[in-house]
């Protein structure tokens, strides 16, 4: 096919255009009307957001400390996010970002049509922007995804690709001047896709060009031949394509230097984090549909008519390559060969549904070209010679509809699986973080989603947490898999046990305040020594920490002011420079000189391929509507005992009692207000309260056509662990149907049907001037008097840690923190914190047991320690302080090395204890302490109610010897000392001691 430099065809220059306005039209109608809706909800507009906010406060400051103690934001090209951030000076943030999205796709979509006129004629290039609009994998990224980088650099690509065609083929600069404008655009907007645009479309274009640019003769040889001539004519423009990459690579170092500067003086060196695009899509379905299903559904069904069209000619053999090497890149770890082809390094670091999204645009010519002649081409004159005017107006209405109904459901894909937490009103904590100078120390949220970056974007509060890995450089994040703080509970025991370390170590971090949206993290919350501060206007509940200390001053690394002039001004002087090219082109070039079009060809397909292209479509998304209806409405949830089960727990773990009591079997002695009367006295504690359902497995102990007996195991994610249970369920069949036999109830009736419990309540006053002036509460209020009862330095194995009794000796109630700073012979010093194993809150009087693990043996005489300091801090507090009910227990030592404990505790209080718990130690002959343990009930105990529940635990009195080191203790800074114990008679319970340590729900002491 060669490129015609003679007349224009007018009819169809009219209807191309024609076409591209009605492309345009439907973005503002289709678009532009649910962007504002659909935003909230994507991965990562509110990242972006946070970005522009950034920009919008510090445009030449490019140091962003509000999340993970500081990063640069020279970490991500800035265009798309100082383009926001100026429009948000006339706009509000948000709508700035959805005025920035309808613009850029509109863009996006005229450089589908310029690119598209490289194939095929203008009128199809018409259709392909029409395609553009409604195209799957363009909707999901910007709605789903809110990607919006991503659909800026693919924009400014593909409307720089026609002026590097005519380039290659005219050589003239005022192409190449185009090109290069565009191209910077790219580079400022998105990096991943200018390095790999220049894979997957600048090379197949030059090729392209190469080839329309080879004499007649040349052509018509076998493909090793011409494949040479090529690479001559290749060599023989060295200088020109030389020129074109040397200047590109001119501007990819020249316009986001400092961005290179950073990745090489701050290499990213962290965990990979699983992503769902490199997932095994047979085994995860779940991925496979979000990461490949949806975004190449209409590719993957007209994929017969468009690997006929890109194979069948030789100017196409590139981007045949580049399109189906995206194709099989995009298909994640279903195979072995993507892995294979990017390397580990590369695969495990890249999200590859990026891949499939480049494969559809590529495609974007063809399935234009195929549909152009399936409605007034070739295509149709064969249906209608086949099933005449009305059949294939039918097949082209249903096949229309059906894709019309897919892309209803991916605009409310959030609505059938939801994708982020419902929507929270920031007002009230951004008022918290306002007042009282709460500024001053840093914050997390928990089970906020990406909103946790619509938070820190309307605040100048820090968090330790963040939405942009790259950036993350703070160890407990980057030695983990783990993606954000807030989620940490889909990431597992390594989400969870980092989030233990900022619970622990809150005071490494100065963090002070959690803002929770989640339950799940109560229990590690309040175990780790928070208290329950507030529940704000907005169902937020705020947990605080004492003694944590503000804010120090970081000094970010340095970075010249030249390279900060040059972040805030080169990418966007990028945009205005081929903005304005471009209207000098238009005016100059444009109305003067024909680009050049395609000739006019029409594409003959076999009979196979248009049977098959034409029935697909309808198939699958007809398919796909089916099976989703079928999951959502017809699935039959009860169709034998282990599926009966697994949906049944699945509705308990999702908290949908009524479809739950749906599985039970019909009586009219067993209503649904009785269920739910039952669940709330029966069910409880640590499970299912605080616990998602993590597996579940059922084995049939009977089972006959009308009757069964189901053993269920199921294992419960919680926040301090994985717990498991062994459930017994009945069952019987009726109408066709499995249904659940309830277990009997036995009801739990309390003797005193009225009870009452003095609480002591303390009140701390906070500022005590009325002042314009915010006051630090915790430095107008005395500290306490507290004392150490004793401190060990033990080692057990090659574990070497700290064990103690810490008195709060005052008449007020007190929080605590403590710390053990380890100072090594070179200088250098670690400090460690407890975990559980303490109680944080003290009521006068009242004493607890500590353990702090240290290191390993192996390492501290690596190491060579110098001395150890054991610190701790109080401050007054008016709430948490009440640890349980009252505690009988009973020691039996089973065997040389394990102790039984038998408890019974009894619930005094007038409030339910949720969490059941004790605090263990083990101490020797002399009282030492050898070993401290938080033990859990996963059940929990109604206010006059008692519960038992054993648990064993290893002996350590054999295996437990002291370790000299020196050791220095503080409290509130002042230097203490320890007396000798005294030798006590631990006979009675085999040198135990238990206290009650629990946790409850009902705020009781938010007075």
């Amino acid at each position: 096919m060669q490129v015609k430099d003679q007349h224009i065809n007018i009819p169809q220059d009219f209807v191309g255009k024609k076409l591209l306005l009605v492309a345009i039209s439907m973005v503002f109608l289709i678009h532009g009307m649910v962007i504002y809706f659909t935003m909230p909800k994507t991965y990562d507009a509110f990242v972006h957001i946070f970005f522009a906010d950034h920009y919008s406060r510090f445009w030449f400051e490019p140091w962003e400390y509000r999340w993970y103690t500081g990063f640069f934001t020279t970490s991500y090209p800035p265009l798309v996010h100082q383009m926001v951030a100026l429009i948000s000076k006339v706009f509000p943030l948000k709508i700035a970002f959805c005025i920035y999205a309808i613009t850029i796709f509109n863009i996006l979509v005229i450089g589908v049509y310029r690119f598209s006129k490289l194939f095929f004629s203008k009128t199809i290039a018409g259709v392909a922007a029409i395609v553009a609009v409604v195209l799957s994998s363009l909707v999901e990224t910007l709605h789903i995804f809110g990607q919006m980088p991503t659909l800026t650099g693919m924009a400014f690509l593909l409307n720089a690709l026609p002026f590097l065609y005519h380039f290659v083929i005219s050589k003239k600069p005022v192409y190449l001047i185009m090109a290069l404008s565009f191209l910077g655009v790219v580079i400022s907007s998105h990096h991943v896709t200018a390095i790999f645009g220049m894979v997957f479309f600048i090379a197949p274009t030059i090729v392209m060009a190469l080839v329309d640019a080879l004499p007649r003769n040349k052509l018509d040889t076998n493909f090793f031949g011409f494949l040479w001539n090529l690479i001559k004519d290749a060599f023989s423009r060295y200088k020109q394509l030389g020129l074109f990459f040397g200047l590109v690579i001119f501007l990819a170092v020249t316009l986001i230097f400092p961005y290179w500067y950073w990745s090489k003086s701050d290499p990213i060196n962290q965990v990979s984090i699983p992503h769902g695009s490199r997932d095994n899509f047979f085994s995860n379905t779940s991925s496979g549909l979000v990461f490949y299903v949806i975004p190449l559904l209409l590719v993957l069904a007209l994929l017969p008519a468009i690997a006929y069209s890109i194979t069948k000619k030789k100017r196409y053999w590139c981007w045949a390559l580049s399109f189906f090497l995206c194709l099989l890149l995009g298909s994640g770890g279903t195979t072995p060969l993507p892995k294979l082809i990017l390397g580990s390094n590369a695969f495990n670091i890249l999200t590859l549904d990026r891949f499939g999204f480049w494969a559809s645009i590529i495609s974007i010519p063809f399935i234009a070209q195929f549909i152009y002649s399936f409605l007034i081409g070739t295509v149709q004159k064969f249906w209608i010679k086949k099933v005449n005017t009305t059949g294939h107006f039918t097949l082209s209405t249903l096949s229309a509809f059906s894709y019309l109904l897919f892309l209803v459901f991916i605009f409310h894909l959030g609505s059938f699986r939801p994708l982020q937490p419902k929507e929270i009103d920031i007002k009230p904590i951004v008022n918290f973080l306002n007042r009282d100078e709460h500024l001053r120390w840093r914050f997390l949220t928990l089970g906020f989603g990406d909103q946790m970056a619509w938070l820190s974007a309307n605040s100048l509060a820090a968090s330790v947490d963040g939405n942009y890995h790259s950036a993350r450089r703070l160890p407990e994040l980057t030695t983990r898999p783990i993606e954000r703080l807030e989620n940490a509970k889909f990431s597992g025991p390594d989400g969870l046990a980092s989030l233990n370390d900022f619970f622990t170590k809150a005071e490494k971090y100065n963090l002070k305040y959690v803002f929770s949206n989640d339950r799940f993290y109560d229990p590690l919350l309040y175990f780790t020594g928070w208290s329950r501060t507030i529940r704000l206007e907005n169902g937020i509940m705020v947990w605080e920490k004492g003694n944590i200390s503000t804010i120090k001053p970081i000094t970010p690394k340095p970075m010249h002011p030249t390279l900060k002039l040059l972040w805030g001004i080169l990418p966007v002087s990028s945009l205005c420079i081929a903005v304005l090219l471009t209207i000098f082109y238009l005016l100059r070039y444009k109305k003067n000189k024909e680009e050049g079009l395609v000739d006019e060809e029409e594409m003959y397909y076999p009979n196979k391929i248009i049977y098959v292209a034409s029935l697909l479509p309808i198939c699958f998304f007809s398919s796909f509507l089916v099976l989703r209806v079928y999951e959502l409405l017809l699935v039959r949830e009860q169709k034998n005992p282990v599926t009966t089960v697994a949906n049944f727990y699945s509705h308990l773990d999702f908290q949908e009692f009524e479809k739950a009591f749906s599985f039970f079997k019909p009586s009219p002695t067993y209503p649904l207000d009785q269920y739910l009367l039952e669940k709330s006295v029966k069910d409880g504690g640590l499970l299912p309260s605080y616990a998602k359902l993590d597996s579940i497995s059922s084995i049939p102990l009977q089972e006959t056509t009308e009757n069964a007996t189901m053993q269920v195991f199921t294992k419960w994610k919680t926040a301090l662990g994985f717990k498991t249970t062994i459930d017994t369920l009945k069952l019987e069949k009726q109408d066709n149907k499995w249904y659940i036999i309830p277990n009997s109830f036995v009801p739990e009736i309390p003797q005193e049907q009225m009870r009452d419990y003095t609480y002591n309540i303390f009140k701390k006053q906070g500022k005590r001037l009325i002042s314009s002036f915010p006051t630090v509460k915790d430095d107008r209020v005395k500290k306490s008097f507290a004392t150490y009862k004793q401190v060990n330095i033990l080692q057990h194995k090659d574990k070497v840690y700290v064990t103690g009794e810490f008195l709060n000796a005052d008449d007020i109630a007190i929080n605590i923190a403590l710390s053990v700073k380890v100072t090594f012979t070179d200088s250098t010093s670690k400090f460690y914190y407890p975990s559980v194993n303490m109680f944080y809150n003290l009521a006068p009087k009242e004493a607890t047991f500590f353990q702090i693990d240290i290191d390993s043996i192996t390492n501290l005489q690596l190491l060579k320690v110098n001395k150890v300091e054991l610190f701790a801090d109080t401050d007054v507090s008016e709430r948490g302080y009440y640890h349980g009910g009252v505690l009988n227990y009973s020691v039996q030592k089973t065997n040389k090395n394990t102790f039984s404990v038998s408890c019974n505790m009894y619930n005094e209080l007038t409030t339910e204890i949720n969490i059941p718990g004790v605090l263990f130690a083990e101490k020797d002959s002399q009282g030492k302490v050898l070993q401290v343990a938080t033990i859990i009930h996963s059940k929990a105990i109604r206010s006059g109610l008692s519960d038992k529940f054993t648990f064993t635990i290893d002996a350590l009195a054999n295996d437990v010897k002291p370790i000299n080191l020196p050791l220095t203790l503080y409290i509130n800074g002042q230097l203490r000392s320890v007396k000798p114990l005294i030798m006590n008679s631990l006979n009675n319970n085999l040198g135990i001691s238990i206290v009650p340590h629990c946790f409850m729900s009902q705020e009781i002491y938010l007075q």
